[in-house]
């Protein structure tokens, strides 16, 4: 369904830092084709995350379109946020980005913050083993989803929820950019009773970025609860970078995980 390509690679030539790539994706039958400026040098997953968000972006607008036009538009709307309570999964560089996020706010917002994920933290404790997250412990996708299950039944907001509006909304993670529904918005109150028809996307592209790095982690998984946010990166220090910004896109585009059709 997708076959990215990229084009070779060309200095910019009013700025010998960046290396602008030209890409044809395939994306449901679409070629859609993108610039995508990267750092020629040293570079993080940062660099890569507006084009990230970019895909994402097109990934939806191309399947909403879709549905749309067969009388299945999308149900979500302001004010909506029973989502907003699910565990979100994000890869641990977002992780890091969000927690600088959370430093570079004004007090008393930076205390208000941290404060709401340390009450989250104390319930996932109290929930015990269901919802408590082991990175110790080897979790397959499905796993994963169990626990996500568990946690929800917690209806426990996100930090970041206000007025039932995400605060952080040009920087919420790649998972919520992805989480839409097609079904009735009264029905994500209740799962396991009434059904939920989540918008198909033709490009996965947070479940790509929970793959990257496996060279220099190992194989599976690697993510990050968003309601874990401040313990785990109090523990872990971001990777210096050693990758140009080129390497890393190119990482991405093999890994850009596409559905099965």
């Amino acid at each position: 369904m997708t076959e990215p390509h990229a084009s070779q690679d060309t200095e910019g030539a009013n700025n010998s830092l960046v290396a602008m790539h030209s890409l044809e994706i395939n994306i449901a039958g679409e070629k859609v084709q993108l610039t995508v400026p990267v750092p020629s040098g040293l570079a993080t997953w940062d660099d890569i995350l507006p084009f990230m968000r970019a895909l994402v972006k097109v990934s939806s607008d191309i399947s909403q379109e879709y549905f749309t036009s067969r009388g299945k538009p999308i149900s979500c709307q302001a004010g909506c946020g029973i989502c907003c309570r699910q565990r979100v999964p994000i890869a641990e560089f977002e992780a890091h980005r969000l927690r600088r996020l959370v430093e570079s706010m004004p007090e008393p917002r930076r205390s208000e913050i941290i404060a709401r994920f340390q009450a989250v933290e104390d319930r996932v404790q109290v929930a015990g083993d269901a919802v408590v997250f082991d990175e110790s412990a080897a979790m397959s996708i499905e796993e994963m989803t169990r626990r996500a299950g568990s946690y929800f039944k917690l209806m426990i907001p996100c930090p970041f929820l206000e007025d039932e509006s995400c605060s952080i909304y040009e920087e919420r993670p790649l998972k919520c950019r992805e989480h839409l529904v097609t079904s009735p918005a009264l029905n994500c109150a209740d799962p396991e009773i009434l059904p939920v028809v989540n918008l198909p996307l033709p490009l996965l592209v947070y479940l790509t970025t929970l793959f990257l790095d496996e060279e220099s982690r190992g194989p599976g998984i690697h993510w990050v609860p968003l309601d874990q946010l401040m313990s785990w990166t109090d523990s872990h220090v971001p990777e210096p970078s050693s990758r140009t910004g080129s390497e890393l896109l190119l990482e991405f585009m093999s890994k850009l995980v596409q559905p099965a059709t």
